[in-house]
């Protein structure tokens, strides 16, 4: 059996992993390839969703401590998040002209997201800001076929959406609904990858609609629990008559 010191480098090593995805995918986009571009993204996204609970399994701070996983992950994830569907968007004329202008602005919202010091609020179970889902935005973007102005408007919205305080779940640090939202995000995922290879056609319109289901719940979830959350935080705040007294 390997020793925890090995078995945190496996963990590091799975997670640096997603950057062969990665290459493929900016190969197989360059190539018009689209469809296995997203099948790329689509690994990349269930790499990151498992590496972070195999880290805390395997106490990766603790056996492999000269190497910051926290800063591993978040730029594997800039790359696989943000880059990767940046370049899928230029590259299949999915943005309205000046396109660069508007990828940019995906660019500089990220890059304010993955470095703000409140982005992760893990004891509670929140992303603070829109959680740069640009692969998929882009995913959708492409199997719809949405038009470069709808595309381009979500895209600048989104962005905008970063620099607020709406807060959405993040999911594998949720302390209720967890299980729920993993299994509904499996079917969501397997949905998506069906529709993907599938001929246009009523199961392949179903299976997108249903797949979109799921974004809906998430986002109303989020808010919902967001709301909640702020509610009870306020009623946890003494009032300042209360302190007086």
């Amino acid at each position: 059996m390997p020793s925890p010191t090995a078995r945190g480098y496996l963990v590091h090593l799975y997670t640096t992993s997603t950057l062969l995805f990665v290459i493929l995918a900016v190969q197989w986009i360059l190539e018009g390839s689209y469809q296995l571009a997203l099948l790329g993204m689509a690994i990349t996204v269930l790499i990151d969703a498992s590496d972070g609970a195999l880290a805390r399994k395997y106490r990766v701070a603790q056996t492999v401590p000269h190497i910051d996983g926290a800063l591993l992950d978040n730029i594997v994830d800039f790359v696989s998040y943000v880059f990767l569907p940046i370049l899928f968007l230029l590259h299949a004329g999915l943005l309205l002209q000046p396109a660069w202008a508007f990828a940019t602005l995906l660019a500089f919202s990220s890059a304010y997201g993955f470095s703000r010091t409140s982005a992760k609020q893990s004891d509670e179970g929140f992303f603070v800001g829109f959680p740069s889902y640009w692969n998929v935005v882009v995913f959708y973007a492409y199997l719809i076929d949405l038009s470069p102005a709808l595309t381009t408007a979500l895209v600048v919205g989104l962005s905008l959406l970063v620099f607020t305080d709406v807060r959405f779940l993040y999911v594998t640090r949720l302390r209720r609904g967890r299980l729920l939202h993993l299994a509904l995000g499996g079917a969501w995922g397997a949905a998506a990858l069906t529709a993907l290879f599938l001929e246009p056609g009523p199961l392949r319109n179903a299976l997108i609609v249903g797949s979109l289901g799921y974004v809906a719940f998430y986002t109303v979830h989020s808010f919902v629990l967001d709301h909640r959350s702020r509610r009870r935080r306020r009623a946890d705040t003494p009032r300042p008559a209360d302190i007086a007294d």
